[in-house]
């Protein structure tokens, strides 16, 4: 007697119309009881489902309920055998694949591999074992094995991978005889040795929902007890012809159906933005017809996750994706991940990403070290760019003692990870232990989504080290401590942790769970080919052609499976909607689905001109509204006003004035509240710092005996010498090559002021002051009868006893050296007082009187290295000192408001605050 087969039809839900036949078929008057029943569904959730509207319907009926068994079909076939031994787990096979690959004789191995791995690269003898495991059991679902494809494939025109397979069908048989020894079974292989001997056995009623997608093996299996299996088959009884007797999808038959899509079910979008605010509103849309729960996303590209949730929660839409978060990006496996890169490399970059680490902060404030680190190393980094933090510090600060304290407590966590290569279950502890001391002291609040997370975290990679250590010593390489916590990594990569239960939300689901969904209304996004259906073409093993060959599953049956899943997706209970994208995340081009042209002749032309043509221009659509409430109450953009001053400003730098003409709200934010941008983005020396290094130089030999001389090779060799010991002192002995390169830069701008320099030591000019520093009491401007203090350091002063002549001089390092005029005034305007203020500053050493103002300049032209005298009358620094006083008035009676807008050049520190470009900033009253 062959399986039986049921056509349940499309008036109602798949699972629905599967629970009413189960109830009827082995209730009775007052009783449910399924419990002999096997029910085998595609997958958990299409099971968890199943047994929400059983016990429904046992309620609504009034009958007592004992549930089914209710398995996936993937778990379906260890259900019809014994085994004999027990399964190696996932890492357990793919170790022994990787074994098997090791020991197979080397010159053979040229046929599969042609750069064989070093063997202590365990990485990527993992990655090989991976790889075959995945062909393996791809093959075996289909009931072959690689000598099978060995023997078919040699048949078929022009196969000239023989040698290959050849190789592969003995590395099979040497990782079976790896398991074999170790006393495992392989899964797939104890599958094919149950039906080969006909092992397959039940004396339970078996029960196929929906299950339109059996692979050859289960098939097979199912085949040894056809007696008590029935498929109950999502499809009218008229298309009985498109199922074989399994109520599989017979491929040939769904090539050529038509689609009956509706053109007012279809809608366009660009990209993935677009899509997730085009799903919201055709939700608006739907006019509260549907409850939350009764509404389905559809995702056949899983990567707009992300931007769905954003505008749900943005509208305040309760939503859930049902795999929820993928364990790798949750905090508990990136700290592992990032501790495992800092042992390994002792990088700055892998430190500065542990130390940033939340879960590490709590950890460092817990062992007692005081808050500030981040900010001691992001000074430390910008002084002296340091390729490793490993305890040497370098600098003339040597980092910060809050600093230090959180490398010490790092440092000792890492120990217990040093040393060579050693057995796995050496480190399996160690890793233990080192969860145990970041986390222990941490209060997991499970009602909290992250603690829940963290918890479920820490727990999946404990239960990893629990399998680790169960797997035989003599299968598991010698790693180093580092390697260890990767391969503990990638046990759990791909688990994920699910969110919790919400039946009142939205629900966010993959492609193929769609047939079986239940709720009548569904949005399919990213209807496009190669996601619907998906196709599989280049494949390093089993091209198209071989695939066919095989009888595996190929382009044809992915076509029909999807065809048949749309099929069902316009079912009449159903609401659908497909919207199609015109581009991905990448902004690639997307083609529509080919699925909307399994139509008539006359509606594929119609849909050819739509989707093919230039998308078109959208009208301007109103804010979502509807059933969806904007997440913002009135206005989310607005600048932070300034507050008033604690106490009057009585003093000011002379490089202060500039940030105030330039505007007036970023000198608040820059003098008054003191901000400053901290990170360790820098790759080489800002203009900043390359000028600080520029004027120690210049410092020192402004203070050296070589600063009178006159002949350039001496001076060229006192700047070399203070330009190389600054260097190690700021940077180290071994500075990144950016620091070498900006090092000869300068090294080549100092050449060339070396022999300006003896020039104008020729000439009767010396240095008279360097870095001349003025506190609060040297300067001050008096303005309406009250002073203000200036401060400032000049960089230097030069003299000239034979003419009678001072000059004031500031270093300038820029690239293209602007004179004091281009960088003091603009249009006629002044925009810099700096060196009109320095008359000022310089009557507190005794120097009254006309002096001279003006630069040196470095620029990187060396052509061009030397001083640049303004030229300003005195009528020209009255004019300065006026508008001097007039930035003295304005700070005094507090006048930082508005914002300049366009912000000027170089604020970009302060562009947050400011919303400098964003849109919808509300507008300065």
């Amino acid at each position: 007697m062959g399986i039986t087969r049921e056509f349940l039809g499309f008036d109602q839900p798949a699972l629905v119309a599967a629970a009413e036949y189960l109830m009827e078929r082995f209730g009775r008057a007052s009783l449910a009881d399924l419990r002999r029943v096997l029910v085998a569904v595609p997958g958990a959730r299409a099971g968890r489902r199943l047994l929400e509207i059983l016990v429904d319907r046992a309620e609504v009926t009034g009958r007592m309920l004992t549930p089914p068994q209710i398995a996936t079909v993937g778990q379906l076939p260890e259900l019809l055998y014994r085994a004999k031994r027990p399964f190696a787990d996932e890492f357990t096979q793919q170790l022994a694949w990787a074994d098997a690959l090791r020991k197979y004789d080397r010159a053979r191995l040229t046929a599969f591999l042609a750069d064989r791995p070093d063997d202590r690269d365990v990485g990527r003898w993992l990655d090989l074992g991976r790889l075959l495991q995945t062909l393996h059991r791809e093959l075996a679902s289909d009931g072959l094995r690689f000598s099978d494809v060995l023997k078919r494939g040699s048949s078929l025109a022009g196969f000239a991978e023989a040698d290959r397979w050849q190789a592969l069908a003995e590395i099979q048989c040497g990782y079976l005889a790896t398991l074999d020894g170790l006393g495992f079974w392989d899964r797939q292989t104890a599958r094919l040795f149950a039906i080969e001997h006909r092992e397959c056995c039940t004396d339970r009623p078996i029960v196929l929902v929906a299950a339109a997608d059996l692979n050859r093996t289960q098939r097979q299996m199912l085949d040894q007890v056809a007696d008590q299996v029935t498929a109950l088959v999502f499809a009218p009884d008229d298309w009985a012809e498109r199922f074989d007797s399994h109520g599989g999808l017979l491929a040939a038959a769904w090539q050529d159906v038509e689609l009956p899509i509706p053109d007012g079910s279809l809608l366009e979008a660009g990209n993935p933005v677009d899509q997730a605010e085009q799903v919201a509103r055709r939700i608006a849309q739907l006019g509260g017809r549907f409850r939350a729960e009764e509404i389905t996303v559809g995702l056949p590209d899983e990567r707009i996750v992300s931007q769905l949730v954003r505008q749900f929660d943005e509208c305040r839409l309760p939503n859930r994706y049902g795999p929820g978060q993928p364990l790798s990006q949750t905090g508990v496996y990136r700290m592992l991940g990032d501790l495992a890169a800092f042992a390994g490399s002792g990088q700055y970059a892998e430190f500065a990403r542990m130390v940033r680490h939340p879960d590490v902060e709590s950890w460092l404030m817990r062992t007692g070290v005081q808050p500030g680190w981040i900010e001691e190393l992001d000074e430390y980094y910008n002084q002296c760019l340091p390729r490793r933090i490993d305890g040497g510090w370098i600098g003339r600060h040597h980092g910060g003692q809050r600093l230090r304290d959180a490398y010490e407590r790092i440092r000792r966590l890492t120990l217990r990870l040093r040393g060579g290569p050693q057995a796995m279950e050496r480190w399996l502890s160690q890793i233990r232990q080192i969860l145990f001391e970041v986390y222990s002291g941490r209060e997991f609040d499970l009602e909290n989504d992250a603690d829940r997370r963290a918890w479920k975290a820490c727990d999946a990679i404990q239960a990893a080290l629990d399998r680790l250590a169960a797997i035989p010593g003599a299968l598991l390489p010698q790693v180093s401590g580092d390697e260890a916590i990767q391969v503990v990594l990638d046990q759990v990569s791909a688990e994920s942790i699910a969110p919790t239960a919400d039946k009142a939300a939205i629900e966010l689901v993959g492609w193929l769970e769609l047939p079986l969904d239940d709720a009548p209304a569904l949005i399919v996004t990213s209807f496009n080919e190669g996601l619907v259906p998906s196709s599989v073409n280049a494949d390093m093993f089993l091209p198209g052609s071989l695939r066919s060959a095989l009888g595996l599953d190929d382009n044809a049956q992915r076509y029909a499976r999807d065809a048949y899943a749309v099929a069902t997706l316009l079912a009449p209970w159903r609401d659908t909607t497909f919207l199609v994208a015109r581009r991905d995340q990448d902004d690639y081009p997307l083609a529509p689905s080919r699925l909307l042209f399994a139509a008539s002749p006359e509606l594929v032309a119609q849909r050819v001109l739509r989707f093919f043509a230039d998308a078109p221009i959208r009208p301007v659509q109103s804010p979502l509204a509807g059933g969806l409430v904007s997440s913002r109450c009135e206005f989310a953009f607005e600048v932070p006003r300034p507050r008033p001053l604690p106490e009057p400003i009585r003093s000011m730098s002379v490089t202060s004035f500039k940030k105030y003409l330039a505007c007036p709200y970023r000198f608040y934010l820059d003098h008054i509240l003191k901000l400053r941008r901290s990170d360790d983005k820098a790759k080489e020396l800002d203009g900043l710092s390359f000028g600080n290094l520029a004027h120690a130089v210049l410092e020192g030999f402004g203070r050296s005996e070589a600063r009178d001389a006159n002949d350039a090779d001496t001076i060229e060799r006192e700047l070399n010498h203070r330009l190389n010991k600054l260097v190690r002192e700021h940077f180290g002995g071994h500075p990144g090559a950016a620091i070498l390169v900006q090092t000869e830069q300068l090294r080549l701008r100092l050449q060339a002021l070396a022999r300006w320099q003896a020039g104008r030591a020729a000439e009767g000019w010396r240095i008279e002051h360097v870095e001349l520093s003025f506190s609060d009491h040297c300067g001050k401007l008096d303005v309406d009868g009250e002073p203000m203090l200036l401060t400032g350091r000049i960089d230097r002063i030069d003299v000239n006893e034979r003419i009678g002549q001072r000059e004031i001089l500031d270093y300038k390092t820029s690239d293209v050296g602007d004179p004091p005029e281009k960088t003091h005034r603009k249009n006629g305007k002044w925009i810099d007082l700096q060196l009109p203020l320095y008359r000022h500053l310089v009557r507190a050493v005794g120097i009254d009187g006309v002096v001279r103002l003006g630069y040196i300049l470095l620029p990187k032209g060396t052509a061009d290295v030397g001083a640049s005298i303004a030229k300003w009358t005195e009528a020209d620094l009255t004019d300065a000192d006026r508008v001097a006083c007039e930035v003295i008035r304005g700070i005094r009676e507090e006048r930082f408001w508005p914002p300049k807008d366009p912000p000027p050049k170089y604020s970009e520190d302060f562009a947050p605050i400011c919303m400098d470009g964003v849109f919808g900033r509300r507008e300065w009253k």
